[in-house]
């Protein structure tokens, strides 16, 4: 089973930071410490296709001290997240 390019995640019920990390660069794996946030509320919609999603990696770590946004400790409650992706055809 493949699936499209693109990829489209919804996160619903409680804040969090969503951190993105760069994996792959000029089709070269790297270690990178670098991340990058990204604040998502309730009803955000992330899309994600070409370099955002096959050379970007993307996490939501709910260990104490990784939901900061703005300076401020998110206090992430429970979170709903829906991925869609579109099969491709055969």
């Amino acid at each position: 089973m493949r699936f499209e390019d693109a990829i489209a995640i919804v996160s619903l019920e409680s804040s969090c930071v969503m951190h993105f990390s760069k994996v792959v660069e000029n089709g070269v794996e790297v270690s990178s410490t670098m991340k990058v946030p990204m604040y998502l509320s309730p009803g955000s919609l992330v899309i994600m296709w070409g370099d955002a999603r096959y050379n970007w990696k993307h996490e939501i770590n709910r260990k104490p001290g990784f939901q900061i946004w703005e300076g401020q400790e998110i206090d992430q409650k429970k979170r709903t997240s829906i991925t869609l992706r579109k099969l491709r055809d055969s």
